[in-house]
């Protein structure tokens, strides 16, 4: 595999929990994707008129990196898929030998008249293809798992607006703004649609992004780390558009849960945007998993909808 990116974990980058925040892994792996795919010859001339996105993304985050570690991603070319082509990328601390995190992703190329997907040319090399390892394979989500058939009034009668359970059931509501559009007025491709509303909230509340910290009586700091993800986007907003988040949890385990978040086009109820997550309750000081504490459970349990998955 072919070394695509280095970096270094900035302060800036440290979420609530005191690691790296999910979404800037997000960001090392699209721009190691972006370079293993020029290197396989897709270059500025393809490109012409069209940009790259990615369509389809799953992760799984395998240690937690903390501020001034050094990272390295590496990658190779998997297959052609209906849409685009999928690859391989993994980020790991050179320094320590820690595998940070793996990614299976998507790639489409789309127009930049009409917004719609072109044929993307795959090379003929078995020396671009790579094979994607045991430990990088799907353990509690599925690449082929359905979507569930819900609508926006049917998300909007069953999500309360009133968040529980630590930020991931609950309704959310943003409007694209024009510092975060294109210069067609579409909203950028370095902006994360699913992670839009939480980062405007922790900007404007002046606190780090992340999940919420909470203490125990017993004196425990308690939080919930993400081990996997999953994202498809299916379209982009325009400025201007008013967009519905709907998060839910579908399962809930003695140390994890699965939730999904949807983002919606309020006006013509369109599904942009579907994450499907996995999170472990962690003690924050020890630094591993623990079981929910009770009371914790029990926000969680009140608004579990096992239906949704």
């Amino acid at each position: 595999m072919q070394l695509l990116n280095e970096s270094t974990v900035l302060l800036e980058e440290i979420d609530s929990l005191g690691h790296m925040n999910v979404r800037h892994y997000m960001t090392r792996m699209e721009q190691a994707n972006r370079v293993l795919i020029a290197n396989l010859g897709i270059d500025e001339e393809t490109l012409a008129g069209a940009f790259l996105r990615c369509t389809d993304t799953y992760t799984r985050f395998r240690r937690e990196q903390f501020e001034g570690a050094r990272l390295h991603a590496i990658g190779g070319l998997l297959e052609s898929v209906e849409g685009g082509m999928r690859s391989y990328v993994e980020i790991a601390n050179p320094d320590t030998g820690d595998l940070a995190a793996t990614f299976i992703v998507t790639t489409a190329l789309i127009d930049l008249a009409t917004r719609r997907a072109l044929p993307l040319p795959m090379p003929k090399s078995s020396a671009a293809y790579v094979e994607v390892p045991d430990f990088a394979r799907p353990r509690s989500l599925s690449l082929d798992a359905d979507l569930a058939d819900v609508s926006l009034e049917e998300l909007a009668a069953r999500i309360p607006a009133v968040e529980g359970g630590g930020m991931m059931s609950g309704r959310r509501e943003t409007t694209i703004e024009k510092t975060e559009v294109d210069d067609a007025g579409w909203l950028r491709e370095d902006v994360e649609l699913m992670f839009l509303p939480f980062v405007k909230m922790a900007q404007e509340a002046g606190i780090k992004p992340g999940p919420p910290v909470f203490e125990t009586s017993d004196g425990r700091r308690i939080g919930w780390a993400v081990m996997e993800t999953r994202t498809r986007n299916f379209g982009q907003p325009r400025i201007g558009d008013r967009l519905a988040y709907f998060s839910a949890d579908v399962a809930l385990e003695e140390k994890s849960r699965v939730s999904r978040r949807w983002a919606l086009d309020q006006r013509t109820g369109r599904l942009l945007g579907i994450t499907d997550t996995v999170g472990i309750c962690i003690d924050l000081d020890a630094r591993r998993a623990v079981p929910w504490p009770d009371d914790l459970r029990q926000q969680i349990a009140q608004h579990l909808q096992p239906d949704l998955a």
